[in-house]
């Protein structure tokens, strides 16, 4: 067990300083105050399974330094674990949780399972006092409310980012086995209201993931300032970087024979010249990039049907896919990314040749999160389209990341997304993302609309900052946590 010291970043000065943002954070200061006082003797313990990579943290620390501005105590917890099988047990409940694999799990892995925890409660209990509250999220921690619970007299709380709709036999089967764990919480936090099971709909609160606005990830871009990132981070090298130097993990592009190389040693990926449609999301079959480089390569191919003479091929013709994701090697509870990352490289080595330099699989630095944060601010506010094409998405926060810079977006008709695009009027929503003919001509009909893509794009934004800032997520918390 780790505690994680959070960097400087915005305070709540710099929130009200932008105009779109100054009455929703008044407004929240004025609901909050006499909340943030019935807490101040409290001190409130985030406990999760990694600080680097994936959206629990990065949303923890902007929650945090809020939080500790407006007075409350608050600290972040990182359980720590070598064992190869409790990660592969843990994706295996993750899937599960969506309704894929198997829900069903052995003795051998409830051991190793509650051995990792039990492993991390000494170090917990040195942090954890009597009357605090403890938020522990998604299922790698979960068993360690049990133990606390023998020693501590405290709150907790279980916080599940992921769920499906419509539940199926492994989802039957894993809340099961998940169900153990449950008892010794005094309430759980789900996305959205589908996602609860059954037997805690008595017990649980709905609290919609948000985006931090002034986080690297989200922070305005000048033109200048992305440029720079994608020469800094080597997306780009026609010159050295003006005033910052180049970062020390440079991004690598997958190359045709499948091996690693820098971006643009094979083909110019040309970035800022071209018609970009990007996907950004950690390796997860889920995550449908399959299926999405599927559909990249049956655009391209019906396009080759069409006059070519006419600004709607030309744009097709020139269009490049980019399928980004984290090296494998900086997360470490991520078994399968390697794996799927494998798979999809397989693919692309199949693709016609002339196909091949209009796709670019970039992998991702991790080592240094601000770098990484800036990288992927820079491919979303330089892309055409952002999509999320995932078969099955527990919020998505890649969708409301693009809508908050303006940059339109294509999403699947997984829970949480719809949850969030309103189709044609915030973004697009191609309902099944294995359709592939339907999927290919939705990329199609997006890239050839300009004036739709841009109106979707204002509306994006504005639906971001109505619903889904750090802010609106926050009151719900201290809501919740004053209720406790």
């Amino acid at each position: 067990m780790r505690r994680i010291n959070i960097k400087p970043g915005a305070q709540i000065r710099d929130y009200l300083a932008y105009g779109s943002l100054t009455f929703m954070v008044r407004e929240f200061l004025d609901e909050t105050e006499s909340l943030t006082k019935e807490l101040e003797t409290r001190t409130v313990w985030m406990i999760n399974s990694t600080a680097i990579g994936g959206g629990v943290a990065e949303m923890v620390p902007s929650q945090l330094r809020i939080l500790r501005e407006m007075g409350i105590k608050v600290e972040w917890l990182v359980i720590e674990a070598n064992d190869e099988h409790f990660f592969q047990i843990t994706k295996r409940i993750h899937n599960a949780i969506h309704g894929m694999g198997e829900g069903d799990y052995s003795e051998e892995d409830m051991r190793v399972y509650e051995r990792v925890n039990q492993l991390n409660l000494d170090k917990a209990l040195s942090f954890i006092q009597d009357g605090d509250i403890v938020i522990i999220h998604d299922p790698q921690p979960l068993p360690l409310a049990k133990l606390i619970r023998m020693h501590r007299k405290v709150k907790l709380v279980w916080r599940c980012h992921i769920g499906l709709v419509n539940q199926n036999e492994t989802t039957a089967s894993v809340w099961k086995f998940l169900s153990q764990y449950t008892d010794s919480y005094d309430h759980f936090v789900f996305s959205l209201p589908g996602y609860i099971p059954g037997f805690l709909t008595d017990r649980s609160t709905v609290i919609t993931p948000a985006i931090d606005p002034l986080s690297h990830k989200n922070r305005a871009l000048q033109l200048h300032k992305c440029i720079g990132i994608l020469h800094q981070s080597g997306i780009i090298n026609d010159r050295k970087p003006v005033l910052y130097p180049f970062y020390k993990h440079q991004v690598r592009r997958v190359m045709p024979d499948g091996s690693f190389n820098t971006v643009n040693t094979h083909s110019n990926l040309d970035l800022i010249y071209r018609p970009i449609i990007t996907q950004i999301s950690r390796w997860d079959r889920l995550k449908g990039f399959a299926e999405l480089l599927k559909a990249f390569l049956h655009m391209k191919k019906e396009n080759e049907q069409r006059d070519n003479d006419t600004l709607a091929y030309r744009r097709i013709n020139k269009a490049r896919l980019v399928l980004g994701g984290p090296d494998p090697k900086f997360v470490s509870d991520d078994p399968e990314g390697r794996e799927v990352l494998e798979e999809l490289i397989e693919q692309y080595r199949g693709l016609p040749e002339e196909f091949q330099e209009d796709v670019a699989i970039l992998l991702l630095p991790l080592d240094n999160p601000k770098e990484n944060a800036l990288i992927v601010n820079a491919l979303q506010f330089s892309s055409s389209i952002v999509i999320q094409n995932s078969i099955q998405e527990g919020f998505g926060l890649t969708a409301t990341e693009a809508m908050w810079k303006k940059t339109p977006v294509l999403v699947s008709g997984a829970d949480g997304l719809v949850h969030q695009v309103e189709n044609n009027v915030t973004g697009k929503i191609n309902d099944d993302p294995t359709d592939i003919v339907s999927l290919s001509e939705s990329m199609d009909l997006m890239l050839n609309d300009p004036k739709e893509r841009d109106k979707w794009a204002f509306n994006g934004q504005v639906r971001v900052i109505e619903h889904f800032t750090l802010f609106t997520q926050l009151r719900k918390w201290l809501e919740l946590l004053v209720r406790l």
